[in-house]
């Protein structure tokens, strides 16, 4: 593991400011960050002593009060807390970064190389003496081998989903000290490291400025090649180990163990903003890439060839030149579809243009992969035999197998689309008039559609085509049509369809397939995430199978595909109540597959599951997240069902290409992925969590109708409506945030406008993280002794309750509360009795009315005590067990550093509120009356606040007297007129403040580990 980096405090008798490079305000030079957030923490401590005489004392609150007296009285500046931000911020970040190590595991590549070699020796151990050959020996023959590992065990899917809460630079500064090694994959030397702390510490800790779909596609591409790297060199390490076990046939082998996908460009989603010529745009990108990685490859292979050569010299020129036209096709398309302009007579010339040069060239396109393959295997029969060319054939076969697993493309292709988006394709043609799952209906509906697909013959299209469809699902099946057409006819596509609760969807996404000519190379894949289709989805599968034209589809694509989700299933029914669904409805399709006999289809199901625990990431380590979607009784049940399978798993965002985009990182991981999906023997476990059936629905039945009952709690709206995203900075190319015009809009806020990393971020915010520990204290409390005697047996049990105990050791109700009575006008009465000047007593008591009327606190009150009192409950039962289980990840130093973030963030609130009362009063235009703006700045809209208060209180009036305008003006206006004492004193240090309370929130996630 490598070494722990820390940011020693400064020597107290020469302090220095932080230089950061974007300070909200200047800094100040007498302030010793480290010494005062050490001050704090003491502070803190002391107060928190006071509770055990006065149990209804918020230490957090306390020490937020603190910081305002000193505020007040000038003992403390904004520039220092500033900079104590920072420092805790950097120091969270280092932290971040050992606990990112710890959780990837063993980073050593030449120790994972090891590891990999015992893995893959594993495979040619016989499981019975049947696998034996002939001549006996301790491996199985090699046919068995070679099925074992040109079999597709494992997928990793990239996905963008709205994680990127740190700058590339520190994405990269943070994967490298997790790791322990550089760019290069060498060993942080101690300045580099010094360096990377460094940075930390200047550098603000945000999203890049232009977190931008292009830009999140340009990180996509940066960590799905530190995925390919990594796998080339277990492909390596496969072919050395084979080529000791099978010294005869080792270079047939073309393994494909891991697969690699992306969506990111391709996801419809919840998306408007994606056009078809963005998902062309992005794959042409992808498939540049790919391309130009083979013709690396293959230069480099050549100038290793020896003057006696010629023959795989002529081979690999061959295949040079085809890449090379390849590439500058790629080139010129991309140029003309990444025009956002799609709708633009200009852009329909130039994809005219493009489009007629790509038809008429096809015979000379290099459209499938199978054409290359066939080349190295020519290359691999000339070179193998030859004296001294082991390594050179070892590396063909590498190159053979990276072009036979990942096609044309550096990743396969999934597109996804919504339901809703299906059915709204086939209305017409079917006579939908209600859902296809309505029973008076339903039978018809499948009838029809299976009229339709009893009749359907495919049909030609063009790009034309393409720009005059105007049905999402339509147009994305003809985009998919084209690229298998121009771009990689080998690579299968992925048709998701989000939220499918009935058999007609996908059948309908058939027909459609089959219209366009796609059916071959595209795998149909229904994501079952609601509580409904998690329920649901094995009826859904089994209705499928018994259709003729889906049984017919699936046999002759050798799979079928499901998709199961963490992220509304987490939000609705509670992330474990969520796990225990979807591992019940894999158990469930496992006997669908017995059922039906479908003994060459493999199962493949695609779990999207987040990178927080609030999206089913495990937290207490690499291995421990897949087993938690990939459980070792499923695994186990399908090999009692001789049932194929393989699984795949989403990192999500930023925060999932962390695993990614450092060499040693991204081994490490593939390493682990290959560890778990190469694993036999120990999958069929005796576990009682199992035999409890009874217990263990009930249990979860109770979180669940604890979460439902929350989600369905207008007040819970309220309580994550109040500061919402506004708490947040934007973290994804799609945009979360909900502005408030007045309160009345947060009157009616319900918590499902809110998707599920926002939602799961918010609470983080909050200090409560609702979504993972709600309702797991009820549900223990239904029979404590019963829960008692199955949790030290039950390892699946312990799994499922370590998100719950995680959760709750980073939570702390006190702060919620913090963040509730900010909003309770008697909070500020009280104080304005204690305020140390009749001018600030004032501003209390104009805040305190002006909360009178939103009547906020009371509904937030409501629904914190219903979470104050369940997580009561959870702590005393998780005391009680005597097991620390994950919640022992969290130190002591993390707990009493979220405090004092969350204490300083509630000064900096309670600031920008004071601050509002100061603003002067302005005749009501802009659409927005002074009542009405400062309501906005208690939600903590300030941003758009700002703005028009800069416009309303000009810092000046300009001087348009001064101008042309053809005649003399000697009256130039007031100068007195500028106020530039509102905009220095009450909007600049508003617009800092805010900025603050972000950086703070990304302080947070530093040591919670993950965003949303």
């Amino acid at each position: 593991m490598p070494e722990a980096v820390k940011i020693a405090p400064r020597d107290q008798h020469s302090p220095a400011p932080l230089s950061l490079d974007r300070p909200c305000f200047r800094p100040d030079a007498d302030t010793d960050p480290a010494a005062l957030a050490e001050e704090l923490a003491a502070e803190l401590a002391r107060l928190e002593k006071t509770r055990e005489d006065d149990p209804f004392s918020n230490p957090v609150m306390l020490l937020a009060v603190e910081l305002s007296r000193r505020l007040e009285a000038g003992s403390l500046g904004y520039a220092a807390l500033e900079q104590a931000v920072q420092h805790l911020t950097a120091e969270g970040f280092v932290d971040r970064a050992r606990r990112l190590g710890r959780y990837i595991g063993e980073c050593d590549p030449a120790a994972n190389d090891g590891k990999l070699r015992d893995a893959f020796a594993a495979l040619a151990r016989p499981r019975n003496a049947e696998e034996v050959g002939n001549d006996g020996g301790d491996v199985v023959r090699f046919e068995i081998f070679r099925d074992r590992v040109e079999s597709e065990s494992f997928g990793i899917v990239i996905t963008a989903h709205p994680t990127f809460n740190i700058s590339t630079e520190l994405m990269r500064a943070l994967a490298a000290l997790a790791s322990g090694r550089g760019a290069s994959g060498e060993i942080l030397t101690e300045d580099e490291r010094e360096a990377l702390v460094a940075l930390a510490r200047r550098a603000e800790h945000r999203p890049d400025d232009d977190i931008s779909l292009a830009r999140e596609h340009a990180l996509s591409v940066e960590a799905i090649e530190g995925i390919q790297t990594a796998l080339r060199r277990a492909y390596d390490i496969l072919f050395q180990t084979a080529r000791e076990l099978y010294p005869k046939r080792w270079i047939e082998l073309k393994p494909r163990l891991l697969t690699v996908a992306s969506w990111v460009g391709y996801d419809l989603d919840g998306r408007s903003d994606i056009t078809w010529t963005d998902t062309l745009h992005k794959r042409l990108r992808i498939q540049k890439a790919q391309l130009e990685r083979y013709l690396a490859d293959l230069r480099d292979l050549r100038g290793d060839l020896g003057v006696n050569d010629r023959d795989l010299r002529d081979t690999l020129d061959l295949m040079e030149s085809r890449l090379a036209l390849a590439i500058t096709q790629a080139s010129d398309e991309i140029a003309v579809f990444g025009d956002s302009d799609a709708g633009g007579e200009e852009q329909r010339e130039r994809v005219k243009e493009i489009s007629r040069r790509m038809f008429e060239g096809r015979s000379l396109r290099l459209a499938d992969s199978s054409l290359l393959v066939e080349m190295l295997d020519r290359a691999i029969g000339k070179a193998d035999g030859r004296k001294g060319t082991e390594g050179l054939v070892r590396r063909l076969c590498v190159l053979r197998a990276e072009m036979a697993n990942h096609g044309l493309g550096l990743a396969h292709t999934h597109v996804r689309i919504n339901a809703t988006q299906v059915h709204n394709a086939i209305r017409k043609a079917v006579g939908l008039v209600t859902h296809p799952n309505d029973p008076r209906y339903r039978v018809s509906y499948t009838d029809t559609i299976n009229e339709l697909l009893d009749q359907v013959k495919p049909e030609t299209i063009n790009f034309g085509s393409v720009m005059g469809e105007r049905t999402s699902v339509k147009r994305l099946f003809m985009v998919v049509a084209q690229m298998l057409k121009y771009s990689d006819a080998t690579a299968p596509v992925r048709f998701l369809i989000a939220e499918c609760e009935s058999a007609f969807t996908a059948l309908t996404a058939l027909y459609y397939a089959k219209l366009f000519g796609v059916d071959r190379h595209v795998d149909i894949s229904p994501l079952f995430e609601t509580e409904k289709a998690l329920e649901a989805g094995s009826r859904v599968i089994e209705q499928l199978l018994e259709n003729p034209h889906y049984r017919a589809y699936v046999e002759a694509r050798g799979r079928i595909c499901v998709q199961t989700g963490y992220s509304d299933a987490g939000r609705y029914l509670g992330q474990s109540p969520a796990a225990a669904s979807i591992e019940r409805l894999r158990l469930r399709l496992i006997r669908v597959m017995a059922k039906h006999g479908l003994r060459d289809v493999r199962l493949l199901i695609f779990d999207t599951h987040g990178e927080s625990i609030g999206r089913g990431a495990h937290p207490a380590s690499f291995e421990q997240r897949l087993s938690y979607v990939d459980t070792p009784a499923s695994r186990g049940f399908m090999s009692d069902e001789k049932v194929l399978f393989k699984q795949e798993v989403s990192f999500q965002g930023g925060d999932g290409y962390l695993y990614f985009i450092n060499p040693a990182a991204a081994f490490a991981s593939v390493t682990r992925i290959l560890e778990h999906a190469l694993r036999h023997g120990d999958n069929s476990v005796d576990d009682p969590f199992y035999d409890e059936a009874a217990y263990i629905r009930e249990f979860f039945t109770t979180v669940k109708e604890f979460q439902v009952g929350l989600m369905d709690d207008k007040d819970y709206g309220v309580l994550l409506s109040a500061f919402g995203a506004n708490l947040l900075f934007q973290s994804g190319s799609r945009a979360f945030k909900r502005e408030h015009e007045d309160a009345s809009e947060i009157d009616y806020a319900e918590a499902s406008q809110f998707r599920a990393i926002p939602h799961n971020a918010i609470l983080q915010q909050l200090g409560l993280l609702a979504n993972s520990v709600g309702g797991a204290g009820a549900a223990i409390a239904r029979d404590p002794e019963k829960f008692r005697e199955l949790y030290p047996k039950s390892a699946r049990l312990r799994q499922l309750m370590g998100i719950v105990e995680y959760g709750a050791a980073i939570s702390d109700p006190e702060i919620m509360r913090g963040y509730v009575d900010s909003l309770d006008p008697s909070h500020w009465i009280v104080r304005a009795s204690d305020a140390a000047s009749p001018r600030r007593a004032d501003e209390m008591l104009r805040l305190a009315g002006q909360l009178e009327g939103l009547g906020l606190h009371e509904r937030q009150n409501r629904v914190f005590r219903r979470l104050y009192k369940d997580f009561t409950i959870l702590s005393a039962a998780l005391d009680d067990l005597g097991a620390e289980g994950s919640g022992a990840l969290v130190g002591d130093r993390t707990k009493i550093a979220l405090r004092m973030l969350h204490a300083i963030r509630l000064a900096v609130i309670h600031e920008i509120f004071l601050l509002a009362t100061r603003i002067p009063e302005f005749s009501s235009r802009h659409s927005m009356t002074p009542k009405q703006l400062v309501t906005r700045l208690l939600h903590l809209d300030v941003p758009p606040v700002a703005r028009l208060l800069e416009e309303i209180f000009p810092l000046t009036e300009g001087d348009a007297a001064s101008a042309d305008f053809g005649e003399p003006a000697s009256y130039h206006g007031d100068e007195k007129q500028s106020y530039q004492f509102e905009n220095e004193t009450i909007f600049r240090p508003m617009k800092g403040l805010y900025t603050l309370i972000r950086r703070i929130s990304t302080a947070n996630v530093h040591r919670i580990g993950f965003l949303g």
